[in-house]
């Protein structure tokens, strides 16, 4: 046995501070007695070891109250009899957000919850830590001093690591009863049904299976530290065997999905992830609890940081994690998840390889925690045609594996352990769904032609070379929007010009023909790269982005151009540039473009037949002057999105905000038809695409303002068809123009009765 995999770690945790209390925690674990007297043992060696006045432990029962079990500080005879519902007071608040909660006037803090009978009258500083185990919360354990005092970044980490344990110790059975054991693990059984945000339209039925599954129970503790050194070697070994195999089996993979690959095998080689987690074995841990507790720590670090990429890595390391524990335990492959006929599949994060990695014939939809609709596994979801919702965590702690579960992509709803009768009607919509997919899908062909004879083309969005099919499926006109970002935001380093080229040649020649418009990446704002120096910006969405970006950064820009050059070479080339916010903008951009033709010219390099450019219309300022801009351009595109969200200076990410606003609203309506107008006059085509085209009501509102050419995802092609052959454009616009000076928030309501009238089909 070698020296590496026995010995010590040079510094680490170190032989004081968190060592001594790991050591502590272990003897209090292997003390004789009651399990009441091991557990008020425990917490008075945590109490003095983080010098708190006051140390408590909540546990979670059956029945979701938080009970007090155990205390250093409190009055005793609180113990088993103060309870606090879920979400009451500070305790229950901790266990309800999942996160910890720090005051320095407990008191004071509109949440708290007197309860006489524990004698905390006189504390004032509070910080109460989750126990979480499997992305469930079991208790929370509480810290508490008299004096008003702010607990620092080092002591916060430091109960988080030993909540963490705890909730190791409550599962595995080390230090209360059978029954208590059993009681910890105990959620709610009955029907429940969960309110989220609907991603990806659609009806799943089938059983629950965690990303992140349940870790293998096992022992907190080890007496023989070089032991455990040695199998965390061994682990490490198996997880590199298993990623590199990985990267072999899927050499097909390219663009994304292979950039997102290569990134787990550089954390499953990253030397202070190693060093770490040997650290922490050699404070006394096991090697499974090692790993629990370096990876509470990553997540602990990473979910505060402001950097969404940053934030969008805690799915690999987490992945890693998990594979790695269940190698420990024994199992091949990382323990792999094996998924029912019919799988939901439950995840806090996920990316778009594990998602690719799925057997597609087994997975019927997805639930994730911690990502929005322009994630790039929703990107991607949306491509598989995979009903998922987000928007809702506590959907992870109410589910057990195994769990019959039902999620409405439309509704944003989630049913966990549905009754029957609920079931039975899911299958029921379920049918009619299928049966909608079916009609849309005979009706490909058919002409996008109003009532009264308007043509309206309806053009596909795309990010990855497999939504491509798509354009067969539902008889889509070309691809609107292709977003090339993807392949920037996922990775260490700026994807090569050959990466690029790659992607953009398989969509064209998956395109058999049909015109699809690369838009450059739209990169900046709420979409960075760890390897970007983008600042610190008080405003993202508004500052260093799109076209801002590539003009300060050509090397960044050039080579995209190039490898679109390249790709389209003998046929026809779409590009169009994002977030253009000022005519002269346009002549900067074109200018690089235009450079890297010559580039192309002087090395005997083939061109495209064919080049248009574009510009994306996305802020006030530039809708106002659209007319200006589009003489220097071939076409526009409305992105719908961020125009609202600029118009109403409502982020678009904030939920509390967008609730304020609907595009609905007459003025909003007005501005785009004043737009519409404008470039109208100048002969150049002028496409919108955003999330809007996906509500029936506001994409007729958008034919009726003068909108003729949209750009919709693939799930929306059939629907938006049958919308436009039921509309009469002509009176959809007479009603508009009598009705946009009206002084309400919106015409929704009135609309939606105008067109239900005149037999528009809102599906």
């Amino acid at each position: 046995m070698s020296v590496e995999r026995t010995r010590p770690p040079h510094g680490g945790h170190g032989e004081h501070g968190i060592t001594v209390l790991l050591k502590s925690m272990r003897d209090a674990v292997a003390k004789e007695g009651s399990a009441q007297d091991r557990l008020d043992h425990l917490t008075r060696v945590i109490a003095i070891h983080v010098v708190a006045d006051v140390c408590s432990i909540y546990l979670r029962r059956p029945d979701n109250d938080l009970e007090l079990y155990s205390t250093e500080g409190l009055n005793p005879a609180a113990v088993h009899k103060t309870r606090l519902k879920w979400g009451e007071g500070l305790v229950g608040l901790v266990a309800a957000r999942h996160s910890p909660l720090v005051t320095s006037q407990a008191p004071k803090h509109p949440a708290f919850a007197y309860r006489p009978e524990t004698g905390e009258d006189p504390l004032h500083s509070f910080l109460g830590v989750p126990l979480i185990r499997s992305g469930k919360t079991l208790g929370v354990l509480v810290v508490q001093n008299k004096a008003r005092r702010e607990y620092t970044h080092g002591e916060i980490e430091a109960v988080q690591a030993v909540a963490t344990l705890l909730a190791e110790i409550s599962a595995s059975g080390e230090l209360l009863s059978q029954e208590e054991t059993e009681a910890v693990g105990a959620m709610l059984h009955g029907p429940e049904k969960v309110k989220g945000f609907g991603i990806v339209s659609g009806i799943a039925l089938g059983r629950a299976v965690f990303l992140q599954p349940p870790t293998p129970k096992h022992k907190v503790f080890a007496a023989a530290p070089a032991a455990e050194a040695a199998r965390l070697e061994d682990g490490l070994s198996e997880l590199r065997r298993v990623v590199d195999e990985m990267l072999a089996s899927n050499a097909s993979l390219g663009g994304v999905s292979r950039e997102v690959l290569e990134t787990y095998r550089l954390f499953a080689y990253d030397r202070g992830w190693k060093d770490r987690l040997r650290a922490a074995v050699f404070s006394g841990l096991t090697a499974e609890s090692a790993v629990e507790q370096v990876k509470a720590e990553n997540r602990a670090r990473l979910s505060q940081s402001r950097d969404p990429y940053l934030r969008e890595r805690l799915h690999d390391l987490d992945d890693l994690s998990n594979r790695l524990l269940r190698l420990l335990a024994g199992e091949k492959n990382g323990g792999k998840r094996i998924l029912h006929e019919e799988t939901i599949l439950f995840a806090r994060t996920m990316g778009p390889a594990e998602l690719l990695e799925c057997d597609r014939n087994r997975l019927k939809g997805l639930v994730l925690g911690e990502v929005s609709a322009t994630s790039h596994v929703a990107i991607v979801a949306r491509a598989l045609k995979i009903p998922m919702v987000t928007g809702a965590p506590e959907a992870m702690e109410r589910t057990e594996e195994g769990d019959q579960a039902v999620i409405d992509g439309d509704a944003g709803e989630i049913h966990i352990r549905p009754a029957p009768e609920t079931l039975e009607s899911f299958r029921t919509k379920q049918s009619r769904y299928q049966e909608r997919q079916a009609i849309y899908a005979s009706e490909k062909n058919l002409p996008s032609t109003t009532r009264d004879g308007v043509d309206i083309t309806i053009l596909m969005n795309a990010g990855l070379a497999l939504d491509l099919p798509y354009l067969e499926e539902t008889g889509a006109a070309g691809v609107g929007l292709f977003r090339t970002e993807l392949q920037f935001l996922i990775g260490t380093q700026l994807p090569s010009v050959a990466t690029q080229e790659a992607l953009y040649r398989e969509a064209l020649d998956l395109a058999k023909g049909k015109p699809v418009v690369f838009r450059t990446a739209d990169i900046g704002g709420d979409k960075t790269a760890d390897y970007m120096d983008h600042g610190d910006e008080v405003n993202p969405a508004m500052g260093w982005r799109g076209a801002r970006m590539a003009m300060d950064r050509p090397g960044m820009i050039r080579p995209q151009l190039r490898a679109l050059l390249s790709a389209a070479a003998e046929r026809d080339l779409c590009v169009m540039f994002p977030f253009v916010t000022v005519p002269a903008e346009v002549d900067e951009i074109r200018e690089l473009l235009d450079r890297e033709i010559d580039r192309a010219r002087r090395r005997d390099k083939q061109l495209p037949n064919n080049i248009r450019v574009g510009a994306m219309i996305e802020t006030p300022s530039s809708a106002w002057r659209a007319d200006l801009i589009a003489e220097k351009v071939d076409f526009l595109s409305v992105g719908g999105n961020d125009l609202a969200q600029f118009y109403f200076a409502a982020d678009r990410d904030s939920e509390r905000v967008q609730r304020r606003y609907d595009p609905m609203n007459p003025g909003f309506l007005s501005f785009l038809r004043a737009t519409v107008e404008r470039v109208s006059k100048t002969g150049k085509p002028m496409s919108y695409c955003g999330e809007q085209t996906t509500d029936a009501v506001t994409a007729a509102a958008l034919i009726g303002v003068g909108v003729r050419q949209f750009s919709v995802p693939a799930a929306f092609v059939g629907p938006f068809r049958r919308l436009v052959r039921s509309l009469d454009a002509g009176k959809a616009a007479e009603w508009f123009k009598a009705h946009e000076s009206a002084p309400i928030v919106s015409l929704r309501s009135a609309f939606t009765e105008f067109l239900n009238e005149n037999g528009a089909v809102l599906e």
